[in-house]
């Protein structure tokens, strides 16, 4: 009986039977979240890529990240809170004509936010997260190479819309 669990757990999960299932758009990313129950829901979302060329160079960001979400607040009211907990992970890739510059982030946060129901279908939401923030990058010339680590306090803020769709 314990070897069926596992499978019918996943199934449950991605079951779109009863679950409320949104896509939206914040500033610089997308994302889309479903609902777990009445009031726990998983995201995940996607940064735009962002690229800069320069003379001789240029520089390309991606990043991501997955949260679990509880509201607090019924989804009819106006205004819904949640909190949560998410992890989110950059990459960043940059070179000139001498140097290349190669780095990952790694942000395990906390985060808090509202749901402004606008519609029963549109909601604008406001987040903000903290959390430890760990920066492992290098950069090379050619010739010579070197690495290393920062670890410090991170904050971020996502400002956007949600769309509904069942």
């Amino acid at each position: 009986m314990k070897k069926f669990f596992l499978p019918v757990a996943v199934l449950a999960l991605l079951s779109t039977a009863h679950a409320s299932q949104k896509i939206g758009v914040f500033v610089l990313g997308a994302q889309y979240e479903r609902d777990l129950n009445a009031s726990d829901s998983v995201r995940f979302g996607l940064g735009l890529p962002l690229a800069a060329m320069t003379n001789g160079g240029g520089a390309l960001v991606l990043s991501g990240d997955v949260a679990f979400l509880r509201h607090t607040g019924s989804s009819s009211n106006t205004v819904q809170p949640y909190y949560g907990a998410a992890l989110g992970l950059a990459t960043v890739l940059g070179s000139d004509q001498n140097v290349a510059v190669g780095g990952v982030v790694l942000y395990p946060n906390v985060l808090g936010g509202l749901n402004f129901n606008v519609t029963s279908t549109v909601s604008l939401f406001a987040e903000g997260s903290v959390g430890p923030r760990a920066i492992f990058a290098a950069v090379s010339d050619g010739t010579n190479r070197a690495s290393g680590t920062q670890i410090g306090l991170g904050y971020g803020v996502r400002l956007g819309i949600n769309y509904t769709l069942r």
